[in-house]
Order: C-alpha cells, then sequence, then structure tokens
C-alpha cells in the first residue's frame, strides 16, 4: 500500500506523537483528532512501510524494533520540519506597528508621506495613533513614538528628527497682497496667534524687520490646526511650519508672505523602548523616518 505524501506526512506526525507517549489517547489530544483516527493513520502507515510499529496490548502498546528505529529517525526530521514552517509563517505574516504622534504632526506631515513607507514594506502596517494632547512622552500603547520636547526622555532609545521651522503664510489671494504691501501688511490683514506659541510672533517681528503694533487685528486660536485652517481661508496671516507650506504649495492654495523664517526651540524627538531596539519593524520604521520626515 502506497500512501500519498500528505497521508504520510499526517501518519508519522501521528506515529511519532504516539511512539514518544506511547499512548493513542495522548497522541490524539495533542493532535486533535479521535482515538481511532489516530490508531486509522497509524494502521495506514504500517501498511506503507511493511512492518507493525507497535505491539498492541489491552491497555498499553509497546514499540516495535522497526518502531524504535523509525522514531529515531522521523522525530528530528519532523522537528527540523516545523521550525521550518515556523520561519517561513514569520517570514510572510502580516506585522502591525504602533505608532503614536501629535495629531498635527500625523495628518500634515507622517500621513501624507506614508505611501513610500508601503513601497518599501509592503508587509508591515501601520497603527497610527494621533494622540488628543501634545505628545512629550512615549506614549504606553504604541511601539513608536514621535515627540516634541525640550528634553527628551532618558530611559528611552531617543532619535533626533528636526527643530521646526515656522513662515509668516496665509491664503494665496491675501499672501499676494500681503507681499507687496510689505512693512504695512499688518495694518490691512489679521494676525492669527496660536495662544500657547504666541511669544514666536514677537521673534519673527525681528527676523523679519516687519514692526507689529499691539493694536493691530487679531484671531487667536488655541490649536495649531484651528491657526491654520484660519490662514487657509483667507481670513488673515498665521505663523506655521514651514513642512505644512511644502505640502500645501503644491497645489499653491497657501503661501507664505516673505522668506523670513524663525526655528522653535523645541524639537521633533522619535523615541522608542530599549527592548526594542533590535526589532526590524521598529528598525525599518526608524530608517524610514530618517529620510521622509527629517526636515
Amino acid at each position: 500500500m502506497r500512501l500519498p505524501r500528505q497521508a504520510l506526512i499526517d501518519g508519522l506526525r501521528a506515529f511519532a506523537v504516539a511512539a514518544k507517549e506511547l499512548s493513542f489517547k495522548i497522541a490524539s489530544d495533542a493532535l486533535f483528532l479521535t482515538p481511532s483516527a489516530v490508531s486509522h493513520r497509524i494502521r495506514d502507515l504500517e501498511k506503507h512501510l511493511g512492518a507493525r510499529l507497535f505491539v498492541r496490548k489491552t491497555r498499553a502498546i509497546e514499540l516495535t524494533e522497526a518502531g524504535r528505529a523509525l522514531l529515531e529517525e522521523v522525530d528530528p526530521l519532523l522537528t527540523a520540519l516545523d521550525s521550518a514552517l515556523d520561519r517561513a509563517a514569520k517570514r510572510t505574516r502580516r506585522r502591525t506597528l504602533r505608532v503614536a504622534a501629535p495629531p498635527f504632526l500625523a495628518n500634515e506631515l507622517l500621513i501624507p508621506r506614508l505611501s513610500s513607507f508601503f513601497g518599501l514594506q509592503p508587509r508591515l502596517d501601520l497603527d497610527i495613533q494621533a494622540t488628543d494632547t501634545v505628545l512629550d512622552e512615549h506614549h504606553a500603547r504604541a511601539d513608536v513614538s514621535i515627540i516634541i520636547s525640550n528634553d527628551p526622555p532618558s530611559n528611552m532609545v531617543v532619535t533626533e528628527l528636526f527643530r521646526p521651522r515656522f513662515v509668516a503664510a496665509t491664503a494665496r489671494s491675501v499672501a499676494l497682497v500681503a507681499r507687496e504691501l510689505g512693512p504695512k501688511v499688518f495694518e490691512k490683514y489679521r494676525r492669527i496667534v496660536y495662544t500657547p506659541r504666541a511669544a514666536l510672533w514677537s521673534e519673527w517681528s525681528l527676523t523679519s524687520g516687519i514692526k507689529i503694533a499691539p493694536t493691530n487685528m487679531l484671531i487667536q486660536v488655541d490649536t495649531l490646526p484651528g491657526a491654520v485652517s484660519a490662514a487657509e481661508r483667507g481670513l488673515g496671516i498665521a505663523l506655521v511650519p514651514t513642512f505644512v507650506c511644502e505640502r500645501s504649495l503644491r497645489p499653491g492654495r497657501f503661501l507664505r508672505i516673505n522668506e523670513s523664517e524663525i526655528t522653535s526651540e523645541e524639537t521633533y524627538y522619535l523615541v522608542y523602548r530599549p527592548d526594542d531596539r533590535t526589532r526590524p519593524d521598529v528598525r525599518a520604521f526608524l530608517s524610514w523616518a530618517l529620510t521622509e520626515l527629517k526636515r
């Protein structure tokens, strides 16, 4: 009797477990089969080999000489086969990397560039966790975090990405007129102030040489996305990170009013736990981020 390859492998697996445990019942539990199915597979294997592998007694089984010889040869082969299948599964299995980032950075810089990441890592999925608050330490439920801080955490692996640079920008129609007005720009247009970074306007005024009078018209907004949205709609001029203009300049809707730039004292860092230092997915994301996100 000749068994097909799959039936032969199934028979060898049933035999190996039963031979090591000397029990068809234990083998059936380990293989999620009935005892009769295990017994049937072993009988088919014995017919294929033309030799008895077990001595069947009323309440026990024993290996024959042929059974002992077969177990000695086939057990390491089955172990090697299982290891090879595990390695193959790991190579092809989809993985998910959890990345935490401030929502503004995630929406304006990270997500618009992800197509290049998936081109490099087609088997890796990302779970983007855009936190509701400014992220200044590693997110507990993330594998990798992008944080903004003056003092990055000392208990993490920390890689500097960039210090954000800010420019005065607005809707295209407003920017073209603002460029013509020069120093008188804020006599005609409102200054949109992101209140947690209100001091940046004083620094920008010194850098640009454009004086800003305390009586100038204002719109105050407590979120950076809100300030950018107001400026993009032509409600006034906001200080926005340069990467926002990089993205929006392509359709030409959002322009800086001059070439003056100021650099924030805070820095964006990519951080992760020391235990994750050798993880291939973490290393892949770090390598990509240093190419695509570093300004």
